[in-house]
């Protein structure tokens, strides 16, 4: 048994603080289902809400634990399977058969569907990180109740209403567990591993195991890696031509920009902001299309779209730092600054790059949202994207090393950003289009080229560490 509690304590070990406040959940429940006898119908539905949200959330982090626990060479333990077969049984009765137990022999209304909900739900969190094609269609079924509310409140009380509901959410329930469990039990060969520095807004980077392995990804998602590699590809063969015709700083320095930042080039950038246009078309004409919001949110959600580049950055070049010294013996450059400075001259690009996006994902915005002052948003977002991927990629570079540190500074720079984007726009409307855009670009210009020129000096400083960073 004590394998089946180690297996068990999974979740806890690796999210500490949600499983802490998921336990508390099931506690609140069963706090409330005892209650019932006082409160009636008020205290079954608190149980029920409780059990149902706890039991998504930690069957969604069971299945982030188990993507690292299940892979070929786990499956070599003796019993594997039988033992992660018992604890599975733990958490479904835990969270599933012991409250709806309960709840019978304290004779709640509603029990037995009420139970087989909680499991349909903890088999739909499952399936989020394993069988991703069963919560693409989940969150279809939510897109199509928010586009015809009226007929999916008619098809839910017609199912609840039924006596076939409890077993047909009972035998769903056991089939969407069933394909993920064989998504993860399939023993297959690792995946590829990719750069660390790779974008990750639609590449690989996302899908990795919580120890840093890549994890199986379906068929579609390694479709669009190929293209993307075959991008990558052509944009290195073409900066290794070029240079070897004409051997120039330039054409050097975009040889080592295509080496570092194998997706973004100009190729990769255009199929990115094709693939995020497509789905923020389909998003905003099938889901948001009957509600009524402030278009100038666009604009923020454009400036954290392009500023989520960077906290991956400062991650990749940490785990790059073995790899780097292959460059460095290849570069060969005649001091540790020049080294250093040649990293910053490649990863500036960035910069540019995060503004184009911001830019375009806000003119998406603008035309589908029909927004009533475009050129405002437009100035405020290309304006505040400028300072804030400077500021970014300033603190990324400098940062702390430590994950919780990076949180912080990630989470500074995020707040920081939508503050003065806010701010920014009050003032193109205060002092008009023309004086509140010089402003605001003086303003946050400035702070960006401050903190910048900080950070490229300490960065310069710094000697070239290709150590691996501390687990």
């Amino acid at each position: 048994m004590k394998a089946v509690w180690q297996l068990w304590l999974q979740p806890c070990r690796q999210f500490i603080v949600v499983a802490v406040l998921m336990q508390l959940a099931w506690l609140g429940g069963a706090v409330a289902l005892g209650c019932v006898g006082a409160f009636g119908v008020a205290a079954a539905g608190a149980a029920a809400m409780l059990f149902g949200f706890g039991a998504w959330f930690w069957f969604t982090m069971l299945g982030l634990s188990l993507r690292g626990l299940c892979r070929p060479e786990g499956f070599l333990l003796p019993d594997f399977r039988h033992r992660l077969f018992l604890a599975g049984m733990l958490h479904v009765a835990q969270w599933a058969l012991l409250p709806t137990l309960a709840a019978l022999l304290l004779g709640v209304p509603h029990a037995m569907p009420g139970g087989a909900a909680v499991l349909l739900l903890a088999a739909v969190g499952l399936a989020a990180t394993s069988a991703r094609y069963i919560n693409l269609l989940v969150w279809g079924l939510f897109v199509l109740a928010g586009w015809q509310p009226g007929l999916a409140g008619q098809i839910t009380r017609a199912v609840v209403a039924s006596p076939w509901a409890v077993p047909l959410a009972l035998l769903l329930a056991v089939l969407i567990a069933s394909l993920s469990l064989r998504a993860m039990l399939r023993i297959e060969d690792r995946e590829t591993d990719s750069s660390p520095l790779e974008n990750a807004q639609l590449g690989r980077s996302r899908a990795r195991s919580l120890d840093g392995t890549p994890v199986r990804r379906g068929k579609l998602a390694r479709h669009i890696g190929a293209i993307f590699d075959g991008t990558s590809r052509r944009a290195m063969e073409q900066a290794l031509a070029h240079y070897r015709r004409k051997p120039t700083w330039r054409l050097r320095m975009v040889l080592v920009r295509r080496l570092l930042l194998p997706h973004d080039n100009p190729q990769a950038i255009a199929l990115r902001l094709l693939l995020v246009a497509a789905i923020v078309t389909f998003y905003v004409l099938a889901v948001m299309h009957r509600q009524r919001f402030n278009a100038v949110v666009v604009g923020a959600y454009a400036i954290l779209l392009g500023l989520s580049r960077f906290p991956q950055l400062g991650r990749g070049m940490r785990q790059m730092r073995p790899n780097l010294a292959d460059l460095y013996l290849t570069l060969a450059p005649p001091t540790r600054a020049d080294y250093q400075q040649t990293l910053l001259d490649a990863l500036v690009v960035l910069v540019p790059i995060t503004v184009l996006s911001t830019v375009a994902y806000t003119g998406l915005g603008i035309v589908l949202t029909h927004a009533a002052e475009p050129l405002r948003m437009l100035l405020d977002a290309a304006i505040v994207s400028v300072g804030a991927s400077l500021t970014a990629l300033a603190v990324h570079l400098i940062g702390p090393e430590g994950s919780f540190g990076r949180g912080l500074v990630d989470l500074g720079v995020t707040l920081g950003a939508m503050a003065v984007y806010w701010s920014g726009y009050w003032l193109l409307g205060a002092l008009g289009h023309a004086i509140g855009s010089g402003v605001l670009l003086l303003l946050t210009l400035g702070f960006g080229l401050g903190v910048w020129t900080s950070a490229r000096r300490e960065y310069l400083r710094r000697p070239p560490c290709f150590d691996a960073p501390l687990a």
